[in-house]
């Protein structure tokens, strides 16, 4: 799986994650189709923690 990673404030790295193969009974797995970005995301990003 791919994920965007925010190592330091305005510093993003895509990495390739393992994921676990099978669920436990009260997990659920989802395949996204589209994302997107709100204001806090870009704050995030910006600044760092609220």
């Amino acid at each position: 799986m791919k994920a965007l990673v925010l190592e330091k404030v305005e510093c993003l790295t895509l990495r390739d994650i393992d994921i676990k193969e099978s669920l436990g009974p009260d997990d659920v797995r989802i395949k996204i189709h589209t994302v997107g970005i709100c204001g806090s995301d870009v704050h995030y990003y910006q600044h760092g923690a609220i």
